[in-house]
């Protein structure tokens, strides 16, 4: 009886098994988590951190707004990458760029991840904080006296003595270039005086489009402005700004050719960072956008040369 028993229960494990294979997909549940790459930075260095969430198929992510105020880090941007969809699982990622600029363990907080059903059921899922280490890169740039920018340390190389012993007579030498300079780019700016086809054409069709988008996309107004304002300063005065943010605008001398109108266009930048940059899920009023580029409408219109019929 027991040899009977023994082989009856060998063979019902054997039909389970040929049934369910062991290694056969099962559904998962919901679970996120943080990836940072590289754990470890120097001061000036950008680390790379992955919010991944994995759902059952169906499921919607919100999207995640990173934090804003972090001893140490700069929050550089966020972007949210496409869904990968499987069979029995979505694969959510969000991937924030930050740059260290104080030595020290920074603590990346645990964050809260919104996650809505398919059926329109709604919870939270919640990440572990995590550990990302900023180290001093005072040997590696022993002469620094001032705090680095936005972008990556940049090793300068020593000067000769000689160099600095020529610096002067080259002073005087580029005092004397400058004014050419700036008369040339002058003449170049106001080589087409008709409005097809100028600088400042583009850049008014653009504010004008701006406008109407305010409405159905403000954020995508906002940054439609920003941009056309910087290609027009670089068309219209040969001062390129599109590879730098206003904060480097702000901390450097401004343009010979931009002196008088440097502090509104300035202005004019940080008031559409504030909107293109907002957090995701922020409700903008469209009326203080509509001032904003009514106004850049108007910097532009004053900046065309008196000699280009309008």
């Amino acid at each position: 009886m027991k040899s009977r028993a023994l082989a009856l229960a060998v063979l019902v494990w054997n039909g389970a098994a040929f049934a369910a294979p062991p290694d056969a997909p099962q559904p998962v549940h919901p679970r996120a988590t943080v990836i940072i790459e590289p754990p470890r930075i120097g001061v000036g260095q950008i680390a790379q951190i992955d919010v991944v969430a994995v759902t059952p198929p169906g499921h919607r992510l919100h999207p995640i707004a990173p934090p804003t105020t972090l001893d140490g880090l700069w929050v550089l941007d966020a972007v949210a990458e496409p869904v990968q969809h499987e069979a029995l699982r979505w694969t959510h990622r969000t991937r924030i760029r930050v740059r260290g600029h104080e030595a020290g363990a920074v603590v990346w907080p645990a964050l809260d991840l919104a996650l809505e059903g398919p059926e329109g059921e709604r919870w939270t899922l919640r990440t572990e904080a995590r550990t990302l280490d900023v180290a001093s890169v005072l040997e590696d740039f022993p002469d620094r006296v001032t705090p680095f920018s936005y972008r990556l340390p940049e090793v300068e190389p020593a000067i000769p003595t000689w160099a600095a012993a020529a610096g002067g007579a080259l002073a005087t030498l580029a005092a004397v270039l400058l004014i050419a300079v700036v008369r040339q780019r002058r003449g170049r700016a106001i080589e087409a005086t008709a409005p097809v086809g100028a600088p400042w054409t583009a850049a008014l069709d653009e504010l004008a489009g701006a406008a109407v988008e305010t409405e159905a996309d403000w954020r995508g107004a906002s940054d439609r402005a920003a941009r056309s304002l910087r290609r027009y300063v670089g068309r219209r005065f040969g001062v390129p700004l599109e590879s730098r943010t206003t904060e480097e605008l702000e901390a450097r001398m401004p343009p010979f050719v931009l002196a008088s109108r440097w502090p509104h266009l300035l202005a004019l930048l940080r008031a559409l960072d504030a909107d293109r940059f907002r957090a995701a899920g922020d409700v903008q009023a469209t009326d203080p956008l509509r001032a904003t580029l009514a106004e850049a409408r108007r910097w532009v219109e004053d900046s065309i040369p008196p000699e280009v019929e309008r």
